[in-house]
């Protein structure tokens, strides 16, 4: 009797831990799916957290290059309205520093301005001044780009590329490139076979680079330094040049290294008054790039355009809502 009751005893004593091991099984089950929930529930939470701090940041950048593009917009205006404001375009010259002058009596023309939470800053350079790029001979052009660091024979070949771009696809010159040349590229294109619409599009021109296009720094990882043709070529102008604005180079390739010499002496004594063959006195185009930047200067933005100032107005002929040299 003893001996049974002992083991029915046991056997409740068994079933109890058994009871107590289940129960503490589950307990440390749900303790991890309590853990892993937590960690799910933070990864969300910090993964939300980011998503709105990126997108804060996302909204404030934009808002800030809007201020930046804002500004450039108001760079662009107070640079028309200095052109426009000029009644005699024969008085235009540039200062001892290269910068277009409009009246004489400003000869350091103030074109920055603080606005609002930022600032503009604008330049007007003459394309009058400049050698036009679809009217220039195979001579002319070849000297820009002697005098901007290339050899004879680069400089030669770069012209011949220029025309054949520009002219007709039956004229050929001699180290120049046709369609064939541009459909074996990488990434082929067309031979244009038409006048030039802006001077970046020169870059698509065989041989052309940025560095010879703009200039570049003479280093130790540079082969070449070469001090840049953009300032010296133009698609708005003619075969005359406004021997009062245009740079020495360009004076030079179209009328002569002796030429040159006098429109520059005359320059320096006042205005050239009498009109060498190739020159004019007055200036129908400009080129305007203004920049903004925000308030903490590290967001800019730039616009550039061609205006045409015409006697009752001013025309856009060339706009970069996103100009980046």
């Amino acid at each position: 009797m003893m001996s049974k009751r002992f083991s029915q005893k046991r056997y409740k004593v068994g079933y109890n831990g058994r009871d107590a091991l289940l129960r503490d099984k589950s307990g440390a089950v749900a303790l991890i799916l309590v853990i892993w929930i937590m960690i799910i529930l933070v990864a969300i939470v910090a993964e939300f957290s980011y998503s709105m701090r990126t997108e804060i940041l996302i909204t404030q950048n934009f808002k800030e290059e809007e201020e930046a593009y804002q500004l450039a917009l108001a760079g662009f205006e107070y640079a028309k309205a200095e052109i426009g404001a000029v009644e005699d375009m024969q008085g235009v010259f540039l200062n001892e520093e290269g910068v277009l002058i409009f009246d004489e009596d400003v000869l350091e023309p103030v074109r920055t301005k603080d606005l609002g939470r930022g600032n503009f800053e604008y330049t007007i350079t003459d394309e009058d001044g400049k050698l036009d790029i679809n009217n220039a001979t195979h001579d002319q052009l070849s000297y820009i780009f002697i005098e901007s660091g290339l050899d004879s024979d680069e400089a030669a070949a770069i012209a011949d590329s220029i025309i054949d771009w520009r002219d007709p696809p039956d004229f050929h010159m001699l180290n120049g490139a046709e369609e064939d040349y541009y459909r074996d590229l990488d990434e082929p294109y067309s031979c244009k076979d038409g006048p030039f619409d802006s001077i970046e599009e020169l870059l698509l021109v065989k041989g052309m680079t940025k560095e010879i296009l703009y200039g570049s720094v003479d280093d130790e990882e540079e082969e070449k330094a070469y001090s840049g043709v953009v300032d010296s070529l133009t698609v708005n102008g003619s075969l005359e040049i406004n021997v009062n604005t245009a740079p020495r180079v360009v004076i030079e390739a179209v009328m002569g290294i002796a030429a040159a010499d006098n429109v520059i002496l005359q320059r320096e004594a006042g205005f050239v008054s009498e009109i060498p063959g190739n020159g004019k006195l007055i200036s129908e185009f400009f080129t305007i790039i203004s920049k903004g930047t925000n308030a903490d200067g590290n967001i800019k933005r730039s616009v550039k355009a061609v205006v045409h100032k015409k006697p009752d107005k001013m025309e856009i002929v060339y706009w970069n809502d996103n100009f980046i040299r």
